[in-house]
C-alpha cells in the first residue's frame, strides 16, 4: 500500500506529530508513504515525494506542517480530476491521507468520493469548528498558546494593578476557540462573533472586576467586528487604560500539547487500519471524547455554535 499525505487549508499544531506517526505505522507494516509539498496544487503539479523520517521526527512536538499547505482550490479547476488520477497511476499511489479543517472536509471530500479516490481526513484546524465532530486537532495546543500569554497578563496585572486586559484569539468567525481559552482561564468577559453584546454592558463588567481584583481580562475572537474601536472606547467608558494583546498566527504554530500529540497518534491508527481494511472515504471524528471512523463523507452542516452555558458563566449572564 502506498499513501499520499496532503495538507489543505491552514496548519495546526499536531500535524507534524500525526505524520511522524503515520510513517512509522507504514514502515512496521512495510508500506510506503509519500507527501505532497503545497497541497492539492502541488499534487496536481506532481510534487509528491518521500518524507525525511529523520526531519518529521524531530518536529513531531512543533506546530506548524513539514509539508506545506495551500488555500488554492485546485481541484475546482478544469481537468483536476484527470490530472489527480494520473499523479495516483504514475506515483502508484493508493491512497489519500487529508488533513484538513471544516472547509476542506466538507468541499473537497465529497468530490473525492465522486472521484473515486480513496482518502480519509483528519480534522485539523485550531478553531475546532467542524459540526459532526466535538474535537478538531490543535485546538488543545492553541489554548495552551493562549494561556502562557494571559499567565503572564494575570502576573504583570497583579504587580501594577489599575488596567485593563484585552485579549484577541484567532479563530475566524467562530468563538469556540476565545470561549475555551476565556473559560479555562477565568476570564472576565468574553466577546465571540456568534453572540451580541453591548459595549456598555461589557464597560460595566470590567469596571467591576478592575474595583473587586485590581484588574480585568477580556478574552476577544478576531471575528468579532470593531475590535480596534472597542478597545478604543473601553478607556472612555470606564475611566481606565486598556492593554490589547493580539495572539496572531504565532497561536496557530504554537508547540503540540500532550492531548493533540495522543489525538494525533490515535488518529492516524483508525486512518490506518481504515486503509487496510479497504475502506475509501472517511473521516475521523470525535463523539462525546472518543474517537471514531465516520464511514462516507459528513452529512452534519451548518454552523458549530459556542457553548452558551459557558459563554454566560463567564459573563455573568
Amino acid at each position: 500500500m502506498k499513501t499520499c499525505i496532503v495538507v489543505s487549508g491552514g496548519d495546526a499544531p499536531g500535524i507534524n506529530a500525526a505524520i511522524e506517526c503515520y510513517l512509522r505505522l507504514a514502515r512496521r507494516h512495510a508500506d510506503q508513504v509519500v507527501g505532497a509539498q503545497d497541497g492539492f496544487q502541488g499534487l496536481l503539479a506532481g510534487h509528491a515525494r518521500e518524507i525525511d523520517r529523520a526531519a518529521i521526527s524531530l518536529l513531531a512536538g512543533r506546530g506548524g506542517s513539514w509539508l506545506r499547505s495551500s488555500r488554492e482550490p485546485a481541484l475546482g479547476k478544469a481537468g483536476a480530476r484527470e490530472k489527480l488520477l494520473g499523479v495516483m497511476r504514475d506515483h502508484q499511489i493508493d491512497n489519500l491521507l487529508l488533513f484538513g479543517g471544516d472547509g476542506t472536509i466538507r468541499t473537497i471530500m465529497p468530490l473525492l468520493e465522486t472521484w473515486d479516490v480513496p482518502c480519509v481526513a483528519l480534522p485539523t484546524t485550531i478553531d475546532n469548528d467542524l459540526a459532526g465532530s466535538d474535537y478538531t486537532l490543535g485546538h488543545d495546543s492553541a489554548c495552551n498558546y493562549a494561556f502562557h500569554t494571559i499567565n503572564g497578563i494575570k502576573a504583570t496585572a497583579h504587580a501594577l494593578p489599575g488596567r485593563i486586559f484585552v485579549v484577541e484569539t484567532l479563530g475566524g468567525d467562530c468563538g469556540n476557540l476565545a470561549l475555551a481559552v476565556a473559560y479555562a482561564s477565568g476570564a472576565d468577559a468574553v466577546l465571540v462573533p456568534e453572540y451580541d453584546f453591548r459595549l456598555d454592558w461589557l464597560a460595566d463588567r470590567l469596571n467591576t472586576a478592575v474595583a473587586e481584583n485590581g484588574a480585568a481580562l477580556a478574552v476577544v475572537c478576531e471575528g468579532v467586528k470593531n475590535i480596534e474601536r472597542i478597545v478604543e472606547e473601553i478607556p472612555e467608558l470606564t475611566g481606565t487604560r486598556v492593554r490589547h494583546s493580539k495572539l496572531g498566527h504565532a497561536q496557530r504554530g504554537g508547540d503540540v500539547s500532550h492531548h493533540d500529540r495522543v489525538v494525533a497518534r490515535d488518529m492516524c491508527r483508525l486512518a490506518y487500519d481504515a486503509f487496510k481494511s479497504g475502506v475509501s472515504t472517511a473521516t475521523v471524528i470525535s463523539v462525546q471524547g472518543r474517537l471514531r471512523l465516520h464511514i462516507g463523507t459528513l452529512s452534519e452542516g451548518g454552523r458549530v455554535q459556542p457553548d452558551y452555558d459557558r459563554y454566560a458563566f463567564v459573563n455573568g449572564l
